[in-house]
């Protein structure tokens, strides 16, 4: 078992960890897998709690009710002081739908679900991510759901398999890393990077490490471990940026951060365990708080990113805030001659009341409107409106994960319809349930995100995986005769892929109409009809937001809220060349209700087209319901009659 004596090296850790992510946050060019610094911490969290819990328990002095008391102490105190502080603060900077949505996840953070908030609500690396002053509280909620159930399962260990302990440690992490490996995307966002099932492996790496004499070794064997661990780190941190929820630079970090808590201040636990990394590491939780909504409240009234100078005014800004916070707030509230339990508890109750009645005070007002213009209000109200599969459409389809659109009796094989694709797809399921609704047919969705519809051209070798399993699934459910595909077909500047990970030659238009064509020939080959939606302009920057925020703050747009559709035309004009006049399939001309009088339009009285960058809001959806249903229709109409059976 590890000794519970201070170790200034594990708060040099703590402080690779904040900084890594404080960098990411501040500008993602800085270190583009920053964000890993999470992944330090579930492991440096893991192995204290262990170490501490299963110490008490081998003494007799472990009570639940001292541990939870104590985690009161660590965390209530400064995460109540920056929620009340940043509350003000967007109260005053927020429109609307974006204040609204700060009230949802400040109740969802005092619930201490922020984690299970933000996976069904944000796509933590898109780009309407840094408008969310909360989003960093995804990984508070991860910690304080193990704070919650971990106690209590080693509790029940201690009392009947106390020798078995390591055991089911391991195997619980083992377990937690395998469903990482498998889990697929559910709707927008990815279980496996928000919730605690999928992320208790790193903690869990933590814990089992807690069983283990360490330092360990000699010290040439611990330098070499340490030296190790940090080149593991910095692999992670530092790796190729394609698919960022790679879980192998996961992998990497944790390995890394094991073995330099192994080495104690051996090699690098000598840098580690110097003044100014155990400075860091011992604000590192209040500068982990106050960080991000210094960033995000700062960018989204400038209403755009941060210059260098600016960058380095706010790290000292939140390093100031931080030591603040950590003096003044988290230190006197650790002390129990200062703050004995009942004042303890008082305190944090009457803080997080006063959180939960202003945040749903928001909420119920709407977002406080009347702030700002009719016009701005409008602008905003249509922010990150795409679709997302709620919780109760979630349903299996075959090896994948499908979005009920409308089932007979919930059975996915009822399904006439099948929509595959990836969020350019899923945007328009509204309009297909209206018209699945209208018509009274069946449909289910295929819930891919990020990847396009085809095994032979895809952004990776694992999306190409992913999408041969989701055509096979649509070519295995046999009412399913109509097949639609959406995707987004701009991708002049991406390196594509096939299921093998070969590099594919092809470049652009033509990658992407060689990956569809290959898509629709499997598909017709099985006996189905297919309807392609066709490419719309998107604007590349996020209309919503970023024209209401403007126009609030009486800042100059200086973006096109249009393109000329000649412009349009001459990118995607391959695409509508190749499909569109085709007789064996259905092609949606969807750019032909964006485009009119010569311009492809972003914005239409007043309101914005689109939720974000590239997406289509959903009050705009209905401009493009008859170029959708006609396109359905004609390959509906070339199904068999259900009552005369093709022979």
């Amino acid at each position: 078992m590890s000794s519970l004596s201070y170790r200034p090296e594990i708060d040099g850790l703590r402080s690779l960890a904040v900084l890594g992510v404080v960098a990411f946050h501040l500008d993602k060019g800085l270190l583009p897998r920053g964000f890993l610094g999470v992944d330090l911490f579930f492991v440096i969290s893991g192995f204290l709690i262990t170490s501490i819990i299963w110490r008490e328990q081998l003494g007799g002095t472990f009570t639940l009710k001292s541990f939870y008391e104590k985690r009161i102490r660590r965390i209530v105190p400064a995460l109540s002081l920056v929620l009340l502080v940043t509350t003000a603060f967007a109260t005053a900077v927020l429109l609307p739908l974006d204040l609204v949505g700060y009230g949802k996840s400040a109740l969802a953070t005092i619930l201490f679900v922020a984690n299970i908030y933000f996976w069904r609500d944000t796509d933590y690396f898109s780009r309407l991510a840094d408008e969310k002053p909360l989003l960093h509280m995804w990984s508070l909620g991860v910690e304080e759901q193990f704070y919650i159930f971990f106690p209590i399962l080693l509790a029940i260990v201690a009392r009947y398999a106390k020798s078995k302990v390591l055991y089911l440690i391991a195997a619980l992490t083992a377990g937690s890393l395998a469903l990482n490996l498998v889990v697929v995307q559910m709707g927008n966002t990815s279980p496996a990077f928000y919730l605690l099932p999928t992320r208790a492996w790193e903690l869990g790496a933590g814990a089992v490490l807690a069983f283990i004499s360490t330092p360990v070794g000699s010290n040439g064997v611990r330098s070499v471990l340490g030296w190790l661990g940090i080149a593991l780190i910095a692999a992670g941190l530092f790796g190729p940026v394609p698919d960022l929820q790679d879980v192998h630079f996961s992998m990497a970090v944790v390995l890394g951060a094991c073995l330099i808590i192994m080495a104690g201040q051996a090699g690098p636990g000598r840098f580690l365990a110097m003044k100014m990394p155990v400075f860091f590491g011992k604000i590192s939780y209040s500068l982990y708080l106050w960080h991000w909504p210094v960033i995000v409240l700062a960018k989204y009234y400038l209403v755009r990113g941060l210059y260098p100078i600016e960058q380095v005014g706010l790290f000292g800004l939140m390093v100031a805030m931080a030591w603040l916070s950590w003096r003044y707030v988290e230190e006197p509230f650790r002390s129990r001659r200062i703050f004995p339990v009942r004042r303890l508890l008082v305190w944090s109750a009457a803080a997080f009341a006063v959180i939960a009645l202003a945040s749903a005070a928001l909420i119920a007002s709407g977002g406080l409107p009347n702030r700002l213009s009719d016009k701005a209000a409008r602008l905003n109200s249509v922010v990150g409106t795409e679709f997302r599969c709620p919780l109760s459409r979630i349903t299996s389809l075959g090896n994948s994960r499908g979005c009920a659109l409308r089932l007979a009796d919930d059975d996915v094989e009822s399904a006439e319809i099948l929509v595959i694709g990836n969020s350019h797809a899923q945007m328009y399921a509204p309009l297909l349930m209206d018209y699945l609704d209208e018509r009274k047919h069946s449909g289910v969705m295929a819930l891919v995100h990020r990847c396009l519809p085809s095994s032979t051209v895809n952004v990776s070798q694992n999306c190409a995986r992913l999408a041969d399993g989701y055509i096979e699934d649509a070519i295995r459910l046999e009412n399913a005769r109509v097949i639609v595909i959406g995707l987004d077909w701009d991708r002049d500047n991406t390196a594509f892929f096939d299921k093998d990970g070969k590099r594919i030659g092809l470049k652009g238009t033509d990658a992407i109409i060689a990956g569809v064509e290959d898509t629709v020939r499997r598909l017709q080959a099985a006996g189905k009809h297919v309807v392609l939606i066709g490419p719309i302009d998107v604007p590349g920057w996020d209309v919503a937001s970023i024209a209401s925020r403007s126009m609030a703050f009486n800042r100059p747009l200086g973006r096109p809220t249009f393109e000329p559709e000649a412009d349009f035309l001459t990118r995607v004009g391959p695409i509508i060349e190749q499909f569109a006049n085709r007789k064996d399939i259905a092609f949606a001309r969807v750019h032909e209700a964006q485009c009119t009088n010569g311009q492809c339009q972003f914005i239409r009285d007043g309101q914005s087209l689109f939720s974000d960058h590239h997406h289509l809001a959903a009050p705009s959806l209905g401009f493009f319901k008859d170029t959708l249903s006609s396109a359905i229709d004609r390959a509906m109409a070339k199904r068999p009659n259900p009552a005369k059976p093709a022979p």
